[in-house]
Formats: structure tokens, C-alpha cells, sequence
């Protein structure tokens, strides 16, 4: 009829207008959605660029003399450098975890290994390998070997720290020398014993000869507890006054930061159930790491001597991807889980133990963000002693020394846990890495190009360090008798093809 036929156009034109106000609508949600992460991230990254590049200071008149003008820019510094400032807040994860499409995306990757583990087990059946070998996890069992000796060092540092340290700087507290000679003689004595926990921890480890991920527990300990005790003294000691109490120095000691402060954000009641959570987590990490190795590590490098060229770059190539999903899971697991875990049973307010690394719009923001557990104390303590030291407009130095020591703490517990000086970490780091810190990007091809060069140097980073393990259990040392040097020259290099 004629009104059936102008009433069909009529809704079919009334279905489009509604079709199009939806898109309209859904348009706009995103822009705004956008437009609010975009707020907050530029807000983060003006804080952390706002701490690693203070404003340049403009230089002092001619007329003032040399001690005026460094004291006039010292204390300037010391107003424009910003304070490390806690409050309460989510980790940035757990937060986005919250919305069901990053959940979706965690259960995609727990989906992933699942099938990848259940794949493991299938396949060594298939091959005749006893499944009680399969599932009692060989390889990570040896590497926590000598966990006990590994937990009696732990102990023997924490007991060093609470029963020495803390009670020789409350009676430097409670009684300060007047004389400068007794001030340096305290100085000295502290610095003496930071030199001895560097020292005596690290000849107990080689005395045991602890397996590497024992040996990683103990020198991250080593160096976590002499950040602290660091942090401690000099937040005491510049602002002066009575020694903080035992109880608050024992906080701190575990606490997820390495900026002493009297008194921090605290959180809800502890939720036992996230704890357990957040720890089966790292778990779950750590078996997930342990399948990575085993199926594309140790059948690819156990027989390596030294590879052609060809061979090498053959296998880059081939590593870049578990080299990628290992420095996932050691982020995941370490950054966000363990420290979670810990924030929880403390009740400490202030997760953000990171920032949105994973967002690389800049390498510099990101390589701060994913150092931030040691970029909080190299900030605090000496990043901004070098900027008042130095004066402002000696920034970058002050970004290259912080950078420099940082790389070289990194390389310091990865020699002694590997049982061999192989510095491929610390030239990335002080190579490319430093040169792509002072670069900046937007587009979405700088994005890829810092994930694809992210991934592919951890494929390089595990090829070159495997070479050199497996080298040094498949060639004889070219330097018998002088372990020394044995140590400290690369057996990869002599070792025949």
C-alpha cells in the first residue's frame, strides 16, 4: 500500500539518523577518554621531566664574586629541585586491570602459557622424557641451589645493618662531635663500612659459589640494604635532630621505596587474598621464564663454542622474542607483583612503583620509568648533590653520572652472578642507550622502532651471554692458574669455532 511504502524509507532514514548519533556518541566518548589519559600522562611526564631536567638557572651577574654566585645557585637549586612526594595511589596496572578489556588481554597472555606449558609436557612424553623430570623443574631447582646459604648471607646482612649501623648513627645523632676531626673520623667510618658490606657479602657468596639466581638474591639484597642505609643517614643527617626511631628504620628496611620518610600514606586493612594473589604471580612468572629457557635456550646454546657471524645474527633474530617475553615477565613479576605483595602486607599507600613504560612515545621517559625502584634513590640522593655540587646547567652531567652508575651497579650483579665479566649490558646501556635517551618521538613508527630495537637487543643480550656460559663449560681457559683473569677476559674469545 502507499503508507507501508513511505513508512519503510521513513524508518529505514530513521535507523541511519540513530546509527549515525551512536557513532557520533562513540566518537566523542573516545576523544574524551583519550583526551583524559592524555592529561594524565602528560602530567606524569612533566613530573618525571620536571625531576631528571630541572629549569636552567640564569647565569650570575659579573659583579658578584665566585663564592656568592655558586651559593645564590645552590640555594636556588635546592627551591626549584622537587621533593620526592608520596600519597596514595594504584599501581598503574592495577588500575587498568580494573576495565574488562585489559583483563581480556591478561587472560589471552595466561591462556598463552598455559597452552605453552601444556605444550612442554606433551612434547617431552612424546620424547620419552620422564614426566617426574618434566615437572620437578630441573633448571629452576639448580638455580635457587644452596638457597640456605644463600638466606643465612640475607641474614647476616640485615642483622650487620639493624644491629651496627643503625645503633652507631643513633649515638652519632643523640650527641654530634663539635670538632671537625671527629666529624670526619664518623664520616670515614661509615663509608668504611659500606666498602665492607660491599665486600664481605660478596666473598661469602664466591666462598659457597652460589648458583646464579641465589647469587642474584644476594647482590640485589646487597645493593637494596646499602641504598637504604644511605637514604636513612642522609635524610637524618641533613635535616638534623634526633635519630629516627628503631621501628621506623625497621619499616623502611622493607618497605617498597628507596626515599626515607618519617611516615608514609597508609593503606586499607591488609588483603591476605591479594598477597597470595600478587605472590602466585611471581610464581606463575618464574615457571613461565623457566619453560622460555628450557625449549628455546638450552637446546639452542648448550653446544655453542664460538658461532660464525652468519650463525650469530641467525640467532638474534630467533631470541628476540623469549628475550622480550623474559624482560615482560621479570617487569611483571618484580615491579608490579612482588612489590604489590609487599606494599599490601605493609600497608603502604603509594604503588606507583612505576609509570606507563609500556606507552614509549619517548625512550628518555621511558628508560626513567623502567628504572624507577633505583631512579628514586639516584635522584634523591645523587642526581641532586650533583646538580647543587656542580650547579644547574651541568644537568646532563649529572644525568650521565646517575646513568653511568646505574649501569655499572646492573653489570656489577650480573658478573658475580654469572661467574664471569662480559660487559654486553653496560655498553647497550651506555651505548645506544644512552645516545637514544636524548632522542625524542610521537609518531607510531618511533613506537615500533624502540619496541622492535627493545626486543631485539634483550634476543642479543641472551645470545651473548649464553655464548659466554656455555664457553666456559665447552672450552678450556686460555689463562690457567690466574682466575683473575680468567674472570675478566671473555673465554667466547679464544674459544675455537
Amino acid at each position: 500500500s502507499p503508507m507501508l511504502s513511505t513508512s519503510v524509507p521513513a524508518t529505514h532514514a530513521s535507523l541511519q539518523q540513530r546509527s549515525q548519533q551512536l557513532q557520533q556518541e562513540k566518537q566523542r566518548l573516545m576523544q574524551m577518554l583519550d583526551e583524559r589519559l592524555t592529561g594524565l600522562l602528560d602530567i606524569l611526564g612533566n613530573d618525571s621531566d620536571s625531576q631528571s631536567h630541572p629549569v636552567q638557572q640564569p647565569s650570575p651577574s659579573s659583579d658578584d664574586s665566585p663564592k656568592q654566585s655558586a651559593a645564590a645557585e645552590a640555594s636556588k637549586a635546592r627551591q626549584d629541585l622537587p621533593e620526592k612526594e608520596f600519597r596514595q595511589r594504584c599501581s598503574l596496572l592495577t588500575e587498568l586491570f580494573e576495565l574488562s578489556h585489559f583483563r581480556t588481554l591478561q587472560n589471552v597472555f595466561i591462556a598463552l602459557m598455559s597452552l605453552y606449558g601444556l605444550s612442554t609436557l606433551i612434547c617431552d612424553t612424546m620424547d620419552g622424557k620422564s614426566l617426574v623430570d618434566t615437572l620437578s623443574l630441573p633448571l629452576l631447582r639448580w638455580a635457587f641451589g644452596r638457597l640456605p646459604d644463600a638466606i643465612a648471607i640475607w641474614m647476616a646482612m640485615h642483622a650487620a645493618v639493624l644491629l651496627a649501623a643503625y645503633p652507631a648513627y643513633h649515638h652519632y645523632a643523640a650527641a654530634p662531635p663539635a670538632s671537625r676531626r671527629w666529624r670526619l673520623a664518623w664520616l670515614a667510618s661509615y663509608i668504611a663500612f659500606q666498602l665492607g658490606f660491599l665486600v664481605l657479602p660478596l666473598r661469602s657468596l664466591l666462598a659457597v659459589q652460589l648458583p646464579p639466581a641465589s647469587a642474584i638474591i644476594v647482590l640485589t639484597e646487597q645493593s637494596r640494604l646499602m641504598m637504604k642505609l644511605h637514604a636513612f643517614v642522609w635524610e637524618s643527617a641533613s635535616r638534623g635532630g634526633p635519630c629516627p626511631s628503631f621501628g621506623r628504620f625497621l619499616y623502611f628496611l622493607f618497605a617498597p621505596t628507596l626515599v626515607y620518610r618519617d611516615a608514609y600514606p597508609q593503606d586499607r586493612p591488609t588483603r591476605w587474598r591479594y598477597v597470595a594473589s600478587n605472590l602466585g604471580q611471581v610464581a606463575g612468572c618464574a615457571l613461565f621464564a623457566h619453560l622460555l629457557l628450557v625449549r628455546y635456550c638450552l637446546p639452542v646454546f648448550s653446544h655453542w663454542r664460538r658461532p660464525s657471524l652468519a650463525h650469530f645474527i641467525h640467532t638474534v633474530f630467533q631470541s628476540a622474542l623469549p628475550g622480550g617475553l623474559v624482560l615482560l615477565l621479570a617487569f611483571f613479576a618484580v615491579l608490579h607483583s612482588w612489590l604489590n605483595a609487599f606494599a599490601e602486607m605493609l600497608r603502604f599507600g603509594d604503588r606507583q612503583f612505576y609509570r606507563d613504560w609500556w606507552n614509549v612515545t619517548s625512550f628518555r621517559s621511558w628508560y626513567r620509568t623502567w628504572n624507577t625502584v633505583v631512579h628514586d634513590w639516584l635522584y634523591a640522593y645523587v642526581y641532586r648533590e650533583l646538580c647543587l655540587r656542580f650547579g644547574k646547567r651541568s644537568s646532563s652531567l649529572a644525568t650521565g653520572c646517575v646513568f653511568l652508575l646505574s649501569s655499572l651497579f646492573h653489570e656489577y650483579i650480573l658478573a658475580f652472578s654469572l661467574g664471569f665479566f662480559f660487559p654486553a649490558l653496560f655498553v647497550f646501556f651506555c651505548g645506544a642507550g644512552f645516545g637514544l635517551m636524548f632522542a625524542n618521538g610521537r609518531s607510531r613508527f618511533w613506537s615500533v622502532f624502540v619496541w622492535a630495537s627493545l626486543f631485539l637487543g634483550m634476543g642479543a643480550l641472551m645470545c651473548l651471554y649464553s655464548m659466554e656460559w656455555f664457553a666456559r663449560r665447552n672450552c678450556p681457559t686460555a689463562y690457567p692458574g690466574r682466575p683473575v683473569l680468567d674472570f675478566l677476559v671473555p673465554r667466547s674469545f679464544t674459544c675455537p669455532m
